[in-house]
């Protein structure tokens, strides 16, 4: 019957030279046999009636156990094919391996794929930037255990820019997951952000002639960029010239600097006493720093009140 059939469709496409089938990496059949039809799909110019009549040719037996997948190498395969389809063999383009599983459902990598770029691309809509979604690692077919069972992807709990994991799931249809498949992607973020002019060392002032303004990837920035509001600032660390400007490497203008001297202010409920001081750290209006005290040499601390005051106070 195979011979007769493989004849009959072979005369129906012999002058129909411009065409191939190419066999899927993963098939699902539902019958005893598995048909030419199951495993491939047609290309170039081959007429509809030609190919349901290609596709009925059977091939070898399918697999005994519903839901457990067979695997074929391309060597068996291609041996396989010659033997079933004879000289029609040379039209097929192979895959690396075949697999092919008896009931359920397969979905191909294309289909995961549309399904990746997605979900990612709904969640980073409300980012800022260009997201450029590269570097899927996601497998090239998917097998569902039952044809009933629907595919779908975890939810993201949050996105941003780098490695991204993916979890497929299989649903049963009382919506319980019969199994989950991890799969990643990469997410490039390109916004455009503060970088220095110049090259700048630790406690340089930060000004507007110093700042220009850059695209850069989000995914290789090592820390949060400064949003360029705000200061004035000097920046904690040196950096290059076109380095990105981190909110961690900036600070808040010191009103008191080290070694600066200072009036030192000792108030209490009955009393108001100046002396003269030298501040032994940085510091800002509010903060508490260790001054030392010029006439009797002792260290206190003391809350910055201005850029010229500090004060202590003692409440009875």
């Amino acid at each position: 019957m195979t011979v007769c059939m493989l004849a009959t469709a072979g005369s129906a496409v012999a002058a129909e030279a411009k065409w191939h089938f190419t066999v899927l990496p993963a098939a699902v059949v539902t019958g005893d046999v598995v048909l030419l039809g199951d495993i491939a799909k047609p290309s170039g110019d081959i007429a509809y009636k030609s190919w349901q009549d290609f596709a009925q040719i059977k091939l070898w037996p399918a697999p005994r156990k519903y839901g457990r997948p067979m695997a074929i190498t391309r060597p068996k395969l291609r041996n396989a094919l010659q033997q079933y389809l004879g000289g029609m063999a040379s039209k097929a383009i192979l895959p690396g391996s075949i697999a092919i599983q008896r009931g359920g459902k397969v979905v191909q990598k294309n289909t995961l794929s549309q399904m990746v770029t997605r979900t990612i691309s709904n969640a980073t809509q409300q980012l800022e930037g260009e997201a450029v979604l590269r570097d899927m690692s996601i497998p090239n077919f998917i097998f569902l255990r039952d044809s009933k069972n629907r595919l779908d992807i975890e939810p993201l709990r949050t996105v941003q820019a780098g490695r991204i994991g993916i979890r497929f799931r299989e649903v049963d249809p009382n919506g319980e997951v019969v199994r989950r498949v991890t799969g990643g992607a990469f997410l490039d973020l390109w916004v455009t952000v503060p970088c220095t002019a110049a090259p700048m060392n630790r406690n340089d002032l930060l000004t507007p002639d110093q700042i220009t303004y850059e695209r850069k990837n989000l995914a290789y920035l090592q820390g949060e960029p400064w949003d360029g509001k705000g200061g004035p600032y000097r920046v904690t660390r040196t950096l290059g010239a076109g380095t990105p400007i981190f909110e961690g490497a900036l600070e808040a203008i010191p009103v008191v600097a080290k070694g600066s001297r200072i009036d030192l202010v000792y108030k209490g409920s009955a009393i108001r006493l100046s002396v003269i001081a030298k501040a032994m750290e940085d510091g800002r209006i509010g903060e508490v720093i260790p001054v030392r005290n010029l006439q009797s040499k002792r260290q206190v601390y003391a809350t910055v009140l201005n850029d010229s005051t500090v004060i202590i106070e003692r409440n009875r």
